[in-house]
């Protein structure tokens, strides 16, 4: 398999056309005074758009409607353009605690949703890399416990981005420095230059809903929806493909 190359906005306006939903995750709706007159945004991390590249923090124009669809756990915000999907687990409740009175029934909403999101987990010993292609930087969370754990506890780790010059990469650190990831967030693809785990076996997987490719040591592996893979060469392809490089966040791209 190899893949064509194509330029960024052609990338975009073809997932775009797979009727992928337009999707807003760790969103809020606020309101705002724009020139002496009130607005209510949608705000959050979006996917799907056809401008856009997935895992961008923005906020839609100005929001026209909005309604719970209880079946699909969304809530909807339609613009002058566009229809916008929100799950109800993600919403961000401190932002939106804020602004109480724009969602419908919100006090009952933020009840039954909050702390809901299922995260995954892997067996001590090992390391957990999640991925997803509504987070910034692709990054959703990682998990280890060590093998000589005496509660089975996780242990704590910080992410931060690292904004280049020339380009933007991610960090991820355990507190205690056993684990240290570090990678360069491309269009729907990461690029490590980092993966010390202190000997520990490293495994990816994608909770997204498009394919992510993780350029690694062992070979480049590709992570469709819902895989979860171990780095090494029998799971890297076997014929490279020509992916995108550059940064995840081009300057110049706007809604």
């Amino acid at each position: 398999m190899v893949l064509e190359f194509m330029g960024l906005s052609d990338m975009i306006e073809s997932s775009h056309e797979k009727g992928r939903k337009l999707q807003l995750h760790y969103w809020y709706v606020g309101e705002h005074e724009i020139h002496g007159d009130m607005f209510r945004l949608g705000h959050g991390i979006v996917t799907g758009h056809r401008k856009l590249p997935d895992a961008m923090d923005m906020h839609t124009s100005a929001v026209e409607a909005m309604h719970i669809d209880e079946e699909a756990e969304e809530l909807i915000l339609t613009t002058g353009n566009s229809v916008y999907h929100c799950p109800l687990a993600y919403c961000n409740f401190e932002e939106q605690d804020a602004y109480p009175d724009i969602i419908p029934d919100y006090a009952t909403l933020k009840e039954k949703y909050r702390g809901t999101i299922e995260y995954p987990s892997i067996e001590p010993g090992k390391v957990l890399l999640v991925l997803a292609n509504f987070c910034e930087y692709y990054f959703h969370s990682l998990y280890y416990v060590p093998e000589d754990s005496e509660e089975g506890k996780k242990l704590e780790f910080s992410g931060w981005a690292h904004v280049g010059m020339f380009q933007d990469s991610y960090l991820i650190n355990t507190k205690d420095h056993r684990i240290d990831l570090r990678y360069f967030p491309h269009y729907q693809n990461i690029e490590f230059y980092s993966e010390d785990t202190n000997g520990c076996p490293l495994f990816i997987e994608n909770i997204g809903d498009v394919a992510i490719y993780a350029k690694t040591s062992e070979g480049i592996i590709k992570l469709e929806p819902g895989d979860r893979k171990e780095v090494t060469k029998a799971n890297a392809e076997e014929e490279i493909p020509i992916l995108p490089g550059g940064d995840l966040y081009p300057a110049g791209i706007i809604e």
